[in-house]
């Protein structure tokens, strides 16, 4: 019964001992020099066949690993070898932590916290030391050239920006035509037709402006202000002038014409033309104020 015992009381302890790490560190140096490298080395004892991992975000950050290297002297020891740069000044601790898969479970075993002091870097100091490079000057001559090419450009920028704050805008004050709205649209219809637009294939051009004679005319004639409105939207407005109403059909067909135009890039043929300006002059003839001629009375006896 003791031996049962006994053994049993072994396997439970090797079984315990199997699923922990025990890390040992070696002899560490207790004094560095600031950014020069010294070696730690670790042992880290574990289950067979695992296989243990340093977690770099446990390391001090007064430290800098460079190197990292491992050996493994048997299936259950693991060897780290850990070449190491010190970065602060003074009493600094390396502090180090490993972990191991172990079944389902994940061990993890922090080293014991290594004490380093950290000297400063001896700089060397030698009055014989002369300097053996060729005299270079600081700057290129090139540099001055592009740095006095950039300052002429802001002058220069500067200078129109001026001129133009003093320059005063120029109005052309165009003088006021009096003549009757009907007058001022057959005039600019006779004045397109010999512009030469035709000849010159601006057929578009041309049609824009035929289209804001008409417009032009609306606006003098019964102050209907067309100028932004589309088609659909100018002939909406056509049925509340009592004058358009007779001419709804032969201005929808004129809008038409000239919406294929400016906005469909369609070429015109010259009877499409005549069609579209006689559609113009008929609607400007038929709304324009017609005078009444005095008939004369027969002498009464």
């Amino acid at each position: 019964m003791k031996k049962i015992i006994t053994f049993f009381f072994l396997f439970s302890t090797v079984a315990l001992g199997a699923q922990e790490l025990k890390v040992s560190s070696g002899q560490a140096p207790q004094q560095a020099v600031f950014a020069q490298p010294f070696t730690l080395t670790y042992t880290v004892e574990h289950e067979p066949n695992a296989v243990p991992q340093l977690q770099e975000e446990s390391l001090s950050s007064d430290f800098a690993i460079q190197h990292q290297q491992t050996t493994t002297p048997t299936p259950s020891t693991t060897d780290y070898q850990l070449t190491v740069f010190p970065f602060a000044l003074g009493k600094s601790t390396f502090t180090a932590t490993f972990t191991a898969q172990s079944g389902e479970k994940m061990l993890s075993q922090e080293a014991q916290p290594v004490y380093i002091t950290v000297k400063p870097a001896s700089t060397f100091r030698d009055k014989d030391l002369r300097e053996i490079r060729a005299p270079q000057a600081p700057y290129s001559w090139w540099i001055w050239l592009w740095i006095l090419l950039a300052l002429a450009a802001l002058f220069c920028i500067c200078y129109v920006w001026y001129k133009r704050l003093q320059e005063k805008p120029l109005h052309v004050v165009q003088p006021e035509d009096h003549r009757p709205a009907d007058e001022i649209a057959l005039s600019k219809i006779d004045a397109l037709l010999n512009s030469g637009l035709w000849e010159q294939k601006q057929y578009k051009i041309f049609y824009i402006t035929l289209s804001d004679i008409l417009r032009e005319y609306l606006w003098r004639r019964f102050q209907l202000d067309t100028f932004a409105d589309t088609s659909a939207e100018l002939l909406r407005r056509a049925k509340y002038k009592q004058h358009l109403l007779p001419l709804l059909y032969p201005l929808k067909d004129f809008l038409n014409s000239s919406d294929l135009v400016k906005f469909a890039n369609v070429t015109p043929e010259e009877a499409v033309r005549n069609k579209d300006i006689q559609i113009l002059r008929e609607i400007i003839t038929e709304t324009s104020p017609k005078e009444i001629v005095p008939t004369p009375q027969e002498d009464t006896k």
